[in-house]
């Protein structure tokens, strides 16, 4: 049998979901039907009249462990939070794949 050059690999995964910090606690919370969204100001002002008055948050997006990733605090501080949210979930994949 010639293998597929199309053919990939999955063996790590991780990922930020709304209200829920992994994988696992996001499955959780579908499974025991939590709902994920919410009406709160935690991200943008609820009277904005363009944004759907409901909608999924991440939890925690300015939190990073800077030491960990040898960032300096100043640039932490000023960084996207999708970098951020980057740095974690692709050390987690990485991790997972060595598991």
């Amino acid at each position: 049998m010639k293998a597929n050059e199309n053919e990939i690999v999955i063996s790590g995964i991780s990922g930020r979901f709304p209200e829920s910090d992994d994988i696992e606690e996001f499955w959780n919370n579908l499974i025991n039907g939590r709902e994920l969204y919410s009406c709160d100001d935690r991200r943008w002002p609820i009277d904005y009249l363009d944004l759907p008055p409901y909608s999924g948050k991440i939890k925690d997006l300015s939190k990073i462990d800077a030491d960990f990733f040898k960032l300096k605090q100043a640039d932490v501080d000023h960084m996207d939070p999708q970098y951020r949210l980057l740095y974690e979930v692709v050390y987690e994949a990485v991790y997972d794949a060595g598991k």
